[in-house]
């Protein structure tokens, strides 16, 4: 890794190496006096930019630094977190911990912490991205603005990248330490009077592979598309999503991968007789979802919540289901291997293009993004949510007007059962929560939707 220099102008001190981490984390370590001790460090430091009415508003940067001490007799756990690392707050830290573990209740499933692991090292840091200045955000921005003008147009938008660090250390031997980079970016243009409205937006490891005329090139078209809205009737449509659209889709069916819940009944994973689905076949032979920290595209984090080590999960192969997460107490209980969550999402795809999946559809609908999602019904995966900025009618493979916002019911698990095309997977960003996901834009035979929102 190629020495930090200060041309980004952020507090770069927050950013501690292998071996300073190790030493903070040794320290508190050593002052604990329970029968198992636990602490996790995480800092970070990023510049941002923020516009609104085609004029930047803030322009700034953050850096934060954060210990969290976790303290165990017996059963009984306590934890404590401070943002300070002298000698004095760490003593401090630690007895507070301890002085919580004492007051606790015993855990019904408290597990033992890990000995020492093997963590992968993933390519999640890239130097281009700690070196970006106040003056690549702004010519960013810009751009937007800029644009956005010529066509009468109001732009709002934030961009932003930064450097992080974690770190986890335990009185077991475990270690393991992280350094990642991630820039991100998202744009919302709206038409003067308000009844057109586009959404684009990326995000990376690597900030030079967002492409800031690609994202102000999609949000202007759509806003333009997008005027005077008309409604349709709700009701269930062949549908278009958008990779955002269709990541939503993927990130609420993993969520739902829980092999608890699916023993107990609790899941849309649930067999009766048969424990779980696992090994069935459920959706279509297209449907193939997988975790990987190591993707060259979408690295992410080594470990997952309690220190286990991530490598490559399939979770869904040529619509088969493969395997559930499974927490080391319930692995334990049910005499399984624990099988953590994942820090990525995959989806393989197609080799079409997004204007492929349009052309192949008679009639449907086109969307863009969704957003306030809320949950309905775990046993089937149902979901509930609304359409934004940028819905429009599809006729014999053309786009032929905008629609106004619709809500939708729907669940992931039925979706994957229908999806008919899909383009190539590419990185995505959701509006509601994120992790680094590859994503695909999908054609699906159904979708429905409930009623007309006046939102927009």
């Amino acid at each position: 890794m190629a020495d930090r220099t200060n041309d980004i102008e952020i507090d770069t001190d927050m950013i501690l190496t292998r071996d300073q981490a190790r030493t903070i984390l040794d320290k508190v370590l050593s002052y604990a006096k329970s029968d198992e001790a636990e602490a996790s460090l995480s800092g970070g430091v990023s510049g941002n930019l923020r516009f609104a009415r085609n004029s930047p508003t803030t322009s700034g940067a953050t850096s934060t630094l954060s210990l969290s001490v976790t303290c165990v007799f017996g059963k009984r756990v306590g934890s404590h977190s401070t943002t300070q690392t002298d000698d004095d707050s760490l003593r401090e830290a630690v007895r507070r911990a301890e002085e919580l573990a004492h007051l606790s209740p015993e855990s019904p499933e408290y597990m033992p912490r890990l000995g020492p692991q093997t963590y992968i090292e993933t390519p999640q840091w890239d130097e281009s991205t700690v070196r970006m200045t106040p003056d690549d955000r702004a010519r960013i921005a810009g751009l937007a603005i800029e644009e956005a003008r010529k066509k009468d147009l109001v732009s709002a938008g934030y961009f932003e990248n930064g450097e992080s660090f974690s770190a986890l250390a335990n009185s077991r031997g475990l270690f393991g330490y992280h350094l990642s980079t991630g820039a991100n970016y998202t744009l919302t243009v709206r038409t003067a009077d308000g009844t057109g409205s586009g959404w684009a937006a990326a995000e990376s490891h690597r900030a030079l592979s967002i492409d800031a005329n690609s994202i102000t090139a999609r949000a202007i078209e759509k806003a333009l598309r997008s005027k005077n809205p008309a409604p349709i009737e709700p009701g269930a449509y062949r549908v278009v999503l958008e990779p955002s659209a269709a990541g939503d889709m993927v990130k609420l069916f993993r969520w739902s991968l829980d092999r608890r819940g699916a023993d107990e009944g609790r899941s849309y994973f649930s067999d009766a007789g048969h424990g779980t689905k696992i090994d069935q076949k459920l959706f279509g032979d297209n449907i193939t979802i997988y975790s990987d920290p190591a993707s060259r595209l979408v690295p992410s984090e080594p470990w997952g919540g309690d220190g286990m080590p991530l490598g490559r999960t399939v979770w869904v192969e040529h619509g088969v289901l493969k395997t559930l997460a499974v927490d080391r107490f319930w692995a334990k209980e049910k005499n399984l291997t624990p099988i953590p969550w994942g820090s990525n999402t995959v989806m393989e795809g197609g080799e079409h293009s997004l204007d492929d999946l349009v052309a192949a559809t008679d009639h449907g609908l086109l969307v863009t993004s969704f957003w306030y999602i809320r949950g309905v019904d775990p046993r089937s995966i149902l979901y509930t949510g609304l359409t934004r900025d940028g819905v429009f009618l599809i006729e014999n493979g053309k786009i032929v007007r905008p629609v106004i916002n619709l809500r939708w019911n729907e669940s992931p698990a039925a979706i994957f059962k229908g999806v008919e095309m899909m383009s190539r997977p590419e990185r995505i960003v959701t509006r509601e929560g994120n992790q680094p996901m590859l994503v695909p834009a999908m054609k699906v035979k159904e979708f429905h939707f409930t009623s007309v929102s006046t939102s927009t």
